[in-house]
């Protein structure tokens, strides 16, 4: 199966120390594997699809869906939603230059 794992590192980010007292509890995700199996990267459509594939897990990597009622904790979930992408695409743009040449 083709995958890669979007990993955010939750110390880099200070999300762990910040949401752990407020998320007593739970289990706060650093990580989340990506298919692109059954993708066409070289189509637009294929790379829509993983698009959509990695913001939801981002979304679920950084909590960002979670109910929040402090603003600092939203503010970290934001970030790390911004961190997540920016690895995810560069990881992304990696892949679909190795179809290109037929990887």
């Amino acid at each position: 199966m083709k995958t890669w794992t979007l990993a955010i590192a939750a110390a880099s980010v200070g999300f762990t120390g910040l949401a752990a007292p407020a998320m007593a509890g739970t289990e706060i995700k650093t990580s989340e594997t990506v298919s692109y199996a059954g993708l066409d990267l070289n189509t637009i459509e294929g790379q829509k699809m993983l698009e959509q594939r990695v913001e939801s897990a981002a979304r679920r990597v950084c909590g960002y869906n979670e109910a929040r009622t402090n603003t600092r904790l939203r503010g970290d979930a934001k970030s790390c939603l911004v961190k997540a992408r920016a690895s995810a695409r560069q990881q992304a743009a990696a892949i679909i230059e190795d179809q290109r040449r037929g990887g």
